[in-house]
């Protein structure tokens, strides 16, 4: 057991200097994973972290492992890499699933060549499919598993830990090495893949994982036990990640959504849905991970008909557990991905529209301020707005259809504002004893706020808003961005600045190619485009101590 612990610790040191070192050369190189609307994460993070793995895992197998079959241990490392390299390309240019399916499938039959293969059925005609079946279903599982920080790397290492302690009381040197040094390398990157991640591991790391674990689960073997009670002992060890990809294919086919495509769908989003954090969420998939590890060993030495009446009442409970993560991805969310963001919005006329879509899916904590008035925001348009923030835009939708607006704006806001679940909020700018006051609503949003943003047509609601005493004053105190967002920017700043005076404005996004330190260029009619240069503004600028520089019209003449 000793010479097991020295490798786990070799991989884990060895992991956790490497790290480091290709985290520098991802940034130096542009070798990052960049925020968007469907991803959890605000900042480009890089994405190097798979090759520390790899580095780790083989370097300790190379110099540390002892009693391992040359040719077993060739084909597992070259398979290994392959399939490293493989995830390292998608990671870099993008690959199609099919091509990433052909790769997965030739490293499995270098497992194959290298006489590492299933050998449960007995007939090689049918246990050879079986084994690149196991292979490439384990490899994109773990591959699944990577969505959230420290998920994947915590559950390959629990995976790992569980094989490593069934293979040793087996007395099976080379699965307890690779096993050991599987372990050490996760949990030497871990150190800097928990929430919040420095590194991320990429599919070169994800790939390589369950590999890894798909080896592990074909060469263990129980020399004193029938094979009656342990052939499912992989499957409860690797149960979570196997679970995992069988409720996202499932929804998936159900809802005629491609199993290939990102999502999120997995079991991690649909808990954090039921409104656990990001770490909680993380925690308790470890804590289910490693109860399934002692229910593996377990069942490794019961007798058969407890073995399998085990996994029997285990598949009934996975059964009704989709059918309530199922009904949770139904339900509105409760517990919103982005809610370390908050965004004050400041809009009109109907090109405000894909820009408050674009706010949404960045933040779930958007507050949209609104001024009644001479050119206020119509009924029609609050409509459309109220139906981009609700948590059921078809219902809300059918609702308002059949409803007369009747009232002043101010009153359709609060009750509209009440009577539907939205997931951000909408707020009358003026206090209801003098018009020249801020409201307390929106005194709070602009104070809380993380990120402010302008754009639309400026004459409805966003002018009158600005003008309304102590609202300017109160963005140009704040420090975080105020980020307008127009096609004519030398136009909108002049008018902003005629009406509520100069350095208003800090950053803009804008569909013209000017080459200004604070621009994002993107396609404002796309509200996926805006969303990513709100990640990025926010991320690069505004994460900063201080308050951002403002910039003028004038810069233009």
């Amino acid at each position: 057991m000793t010479q097991y612990i020295l490798i786990a610790v070799a991989a884990g040191l060895l992991a956790f200097i490497v790290t480091p070192a290709t985290l520098i050369f991802a940034r130096r190189n542009g070798f990052v994973a960049e925020p968007s609307s469907r991803k959890t994460h605000h900042i480009p993070i890089p994405l190097l972290g798979g090759v520390a793995i790899w580095a780790a895992f083989v370097i300790s197998l190379i110099f540390f492992a002892e009693g391992a079959e040359f040719r077993e241990l060739a084909a597992i490392i070259i398979g290994g890499t392959l399939v490293s390299v493989v995830g390292l390309v998608d990671d870099h240019r993008g690959m199609r699933p099919r091509t990433k399916l052909f790769w997965q499938v030739i490293a499995a039959l270098i497992l194959v060549v290298g006489n590492v293969r299933v050998r449960f059925l007995g007939l090689p005609w049918l246990d050879i499919p079986l084994t690149i079946f196991w292979v490439v279903g384990i490899c994109n599982a773990i591959n699944f598993m990577d969505n959230m920080d420290g998920l994947a790397a915590g559950v390959a290492a629990i995976a790992a830990g569980t094989f490593l302690a069934i293979a040793a009381i087996n007395g099976q040197v080379l699965v307890s090495s690779l096993a050991a040094a599987l372990l050490g390398a996760c949990l030497g990157f871990l150190v800097y893949n928990f929430h919040p991640a420095l590194t991320f591991m990429g599919d070169a790391g994800s790939l390589l994982l369950g590999f890894m674990l798909a080896v592990l689960g074909i060469k263990l073997n129980f020399p004193h036990t029938s094979q009656e009670s342990v052939w499912m002992v992989p499957l409860v060890v690797l149960g979570l990640p196997i679970f995992d990809t069988t409720l996202v294919t499932l929804s998936r086919l159900r809802r005629r959504v491609s199993v290939a495509q990102g999502g999120a769908d997995h079991t991690s989003h649909r808990m954090a849905r039921l409104g656990l954090s990001h770490r909680r969420v993380v925690v308790s998939l470890y804590f289910v991970g490693i109860a399934l590890g002692v229910i593996a060993v377990i069942m490794s030495v019961s007798p058969p008909v407890y073995a399998n009446t085990t996994l029997g009442v285990m598949a009934l409970v996975a059964v009704f557990v989709i059918i309530v993560l199922e009904e949770a991805y139904r339900q509105p969310a409760t517990s919103p991905f982005r809610s370390d963001l908050r965004l004050v919005f400041i809009g009109g006329g109907e090109e405000m529209l894909p820009l408050l879509k674009g706010a949404m899916d960045v933040s779930q904590r958007v507050t949209m301020l609104i001024t009644p008035g001479e050119n206020e925001i119509s009924a029609l348009r609050l409509k459309e707005c109220i139906n981009i923030l609700a948590d059921y835009p078809q219902a809300v939708s059918s609702v308002l259809a059949n409803i007369e607006p009747r009232g002043s704006l101010t009153e359709m806001v609060g009750l509209w504002d009440e009577a539907f679940r939205l997931r951000g909020r909408m707020a009358i700018t003026v206090a209801l004893e003098s018009a020249a006051s801020p409201s307390e609503a929106a005194i709070s949003a602009i104070g809380k706020c993380d990120l402010i943003l302008i754009g639309g047509e400026l004459r409805e609601n966003v002018l009158p808003t600005l003008q309304i005493g102590g609202i300017a004053d109160l963005l140009r105190r704040s420090k975080r961005a105020r980020v307008l967002a127009h096609p004519d920017p030398q136009r909108a700043l002049k008018e902003i600045e005629a009406n509520a005076g100069k350095d208003l404005i800090t950053h803009i996004i804008t569909n013209n190619q000017i080459e200004k330190p604070w621009l994002e260029v993107a396609n404002l009619k796309k509200s996926e485009r805006v969303a990513e240069a709100l990640a990025r503004l926010w991320l690069r600028r505004t994460r900063v101590r201080g308050t951002p520089s403002p910039i003028s019209g004038s810069i233009y003449e």
